[in-house]
């Protein structure tokens, strides 16, 4: 199994989060490779996240190729850097784009911030 599909498949299992209790709507990703497209649907509900494979039309579409994605997917590339570089293309509701830094793991070896605080680390 590839990143982006593990990270899309993992979204299923997450508890509910209350940083996103407010956030409602969906992001349809379009994920191009040599002969075809492959399409993830993303519904934010009351603190929860589930994906789909399906290509229904949604709030906000997001379009990359899935090479570059499962690098996103591994914490190896920033979503927010990728629109600046034009690594994607975003349609629709950017605001559900920006939820995204909150659900791609950080670079390899980073922390969770509060979870490092939790545990006495403070500065």
């Amino acid at each position: 199994m590839d990143p982006t599909t593990e990270f899309f498949e993992g979204l299923n299992y997450r508890p509910p989060d209350p940083l996103l209790r407010e956030i409602r709507g969906t992001i349809r990703f379009e994920f191009e490779s040599d002969v075809d497209v492959d399409t993830w649907l993303l519904v934010f509900s009351a603190g929860s996240v589930s994906a789909t494979e399906s290509d229904r039309p949604a709030d906000c579409t997001v379009r990359t190729d899935r090479e570059f994605f499962n690098r996103v997917a591994a914490g190896e590339a920033n979503v927010f850097a990728a629109l600046l570089r034009n690594r994607v293309t975003v349609e629709g509701n950017l605001i559900l784009y920006k939820y995204l830094l909150h659900l791609v793991p950080g670079p390899p070896g980073a922390h969770e911030p509060r979870e490092w605080v939790r545990r006495g680390h403070r500065r």
